[in-house]
Parts: C-alpha cells; sequence; structure tokens
C-alpha cells in the first residue's frame, strides 16, 4: 500500500481494529488523544500528532512511512515541544526494539 492511499484512511481502518473506549472522565489527556488520533486520517495528522501516536508505540508499521517522507524534507520537524522531536519519537521507538 502506498503512502498516498494510507493517508486517506485512518489507524482504526488501515488495522481494521476499533478499539472499545470506555469514556469514563479518569482517561487522562493521552488515553483520549491516542484514542482519537486513531479515528483521524493520516493525512490530516500534523506533526505533534505524529508526535504523540509514535510516542505511544502504536501503529508504527503504518506511521513510519509517513514519518519519514516528513523527515525526509525536513529532518528537524517540530511537534509542540522542540526542533527534531518528531526525529527524536522515531529513534527512542527503534532504539527500544535493539534492547
Amino acid at each position: 500500500m502506498d503512502n498516498y492511499t494510507i493517508s486517506e484512511k485512518s489507524l482504526e481502518t488501515l488495522e481494521n481494529n476499533i478499539w472499545d473506549v470506555n469514556e469514563s472522565n479518569d482517561q487522562t489527556f493521552l488515553i483520549k488523544k491516542c484514542h482519537q488520533l486513531r479515528k483521524k486520517r493520516l493525512g490530516e495528522f500534523s506533526i505533534e500528532d505524529f508526535r504523540i501516536i509514535i510516542g505511544q508505540h502504536i501503529s508504527l508499521n503504518f506511521l513510519t512511512p509517513l514519518v519519514l517522507d516528513i523527515l525526509s524534507t525536513n529532518l528537524f520537524a517540530e511537534g509542540d515541544y522542540y526542533k527534531g522531536d518528531l526525529l527524536q519519537s522515531l529513534l527512542n521507538y527503534y532504539r527500544i526494539l535493539e534492547r
């Protein structure tokens, strides 16, 4: 599947997996945000959206090619924290895999 096709779909659609959401008030901002992002078309993701969901190690098989496209044009793409935070999130994930 090419990046254009992937970017037209949500993670829920790509994975054919809808997470059961407990709409309780005790969910953290991060939990709520990740559930929202799984429903959002990947083509509508901001740099910060990618940074957040990659930081939670969600659906990297679909997200990595899209993020690499972003990083190929701007290695220091910036979410809400600092220049290069998207790259750092991706590197952190792969660093964990090496252990």
